[in-house]
């Protein structure tokens, strides 16, 4: 129904090509088809606002239902239906926190109290990520730093390995400007994840928080030049989700969004990767998916340490 359609011309060595767009399949009748089909009684206008709500993005919509491959124009880190690709129907544990919620449930930072807190914030995450926490499994850890309390969010995204394939399997995010709360919260996942490897971004405010969790987590966290690495794992985001190794749950839209969100321009030599806007997730300035391509980092780093060995 929709993108180019090939149709070969006998007397002809080449293809002639036509397109249909949505609208035009709606006048040649799809929709009076549909509701034959299905004993509905959906009008024209009210089909199209559907499919329009499916897709979410305009440009996902231009790009799908209107043959017009806008995404290629703006430079999207991949395709829209090779996002689709990626997503599947399963359930994440997943929580979000802004900062007044942060204060609300744990308080303010007190060093006279500090180990208590750091015991309410570590019940909290046993029981919002028990299922990930109390699962034998390979895990692979990204880690996006943000503490400015509004604006970017700080990440962590935890994908499970099989073989090389990736699947998001916990999601923690978090706007705050609470560094003692980022700490317990990396640190706690990095102890008591049963196997993990993990990779977090050091440029800029990462720098003291990743240097401390290599310092105490060295055998499983390595800390990522972001600035002079982001070429490398761009690059490697894009093969992962061309050939569906890196995969997310459909339920979760903006998860997909936030990868569809990262624009890659070729200048001179090299890929130049960017970020856009999340439509679905106005905090994320394709934070989940830096961190995303963190855990994938991860993976690669503790793939190549193991060959190293057996080598």
């Amino acid at each position: 129904m929709r993108g180019l359609s090939p149709i070969q011309n006998q007397n002809s060595p080449w293809n002639i090509y036509f397109r249909v767009t949505l609208p035009d399949a709606i006048q040649f009748g799809l929709v009076d088809a549909i509701n034959r089909a299905r004993g509905t009684k959906i009008s024209p206008d009210q089909f199209l606002a559907d499919c329009r709500a499916r897709a979410r993005d305009e440009e996902i919509f231009e790009q799908s239902y209107m043959c017009n491959p806008l995404g290629a124009t703006t430079n999207h880190i991949v395709e829209s239906s090779v996002i689709e690709r990626c997503r599947y129907d399963y359930e994440i544990e997943r929580v979000h926190l802004e900062h007044a919620q942060i204060l609300d449930q744990f308080g303010q930072f007190n060093p006279a109290r500090a180990t208590h807190r750091e015991d309410q914030i570590e019940r909290f995450l046993l029981t919002s990520f028990n299922k990930i926490l109390t699962t034998k499994s390979t895990y692979c850890l990204g880690f996006e730093v943000a503490a400015s309390g509004q604006g970017n969010l700080a990440v962590i995204y935890i994908d499970e390995a099989n073989g090389d394939e990736l699947s998001l399997r916990a999601l923690f995010t978090c706007r705050t400007e609470d560094w003692h709360f980022l700490k317990t919260v990396l640190f706690y996942f990095l102890r008591m994840l049963r196997s993990v490897t993990a990779a977090g971004d050091e440029t800029g405010l990462g720098k003291q928080i990743c240097w401390e969790a290599s310092s105490y987590y060295g055998s499983v966290f390595t800390p990522v030049n972001f600035s002079s690495r982001k070429h490398d794992l761009g690059f490697a985001l894009v093969n992962q989700l061309t050939t569906a190794q890196k995969r997310f749950p459909k339920i979760h839209q903006d998860i997909g969004a936030d990868y569809f969100a990262l624009r890659k321009n070729y200048q001179g030599t090299r890929w130049v990767f960017s970020e856009g806007r999340n439509p679905l997730n106005a905090a994320s300035h394709c934070d989940i998916a830096w961190a995303g391509a963190l855990a994938s980092e991860a993976h690669t780093a503790n793939r190549c340490s193991v060959g190293a060995m057996v080598g």
